[in-house]
């Protein structure tokens, strides 16, 4: 059973599954970006969902693992883009404290 999946209990209710909670290492995650591994990749081989994948982006930006930027430059963007993504994950961040 994949991990959030719902089951549909009687009467058609919806029977939430309780999440698991993965763990991964980040040199691993670090090596993997570092190698130019793309969003669909990470996914793929974390079993991850996009929601996911970016709660793991925010985590690793705020244990110090990487920076914004690092993650930015992993996408061919214009420059425009990247200042705004920036904006959006230390906003993500702020949220987080």
């Amino acid at each position: 059973m994949r991990r959030g999946a719902r089951l549909i209990g009687r009467a058609g209710c919806e029977v939430p599954v309780k999440k698991e909670k993965l763990q991964v290492s980040a040199k691993e995650v670090l090596d993997d970006l570092r190698s130019g591994m793309d969003d669909e990749a990470f996914m793929r081989k974390y079993k991850l969902s996009y929601r996911q994948l970016q709660d793991l982006f925010r985590k690793m930006i705020k244990a110090g693992f990487v920076t914004p930027i690092e993650l930015a430059e992993r996408l061919c963007v214009t420059s425009s883009q990247v200042t705004e993504v920036i904006e959006q994950v230390e906003k993500a961040v702020r949220e987080l404290e």
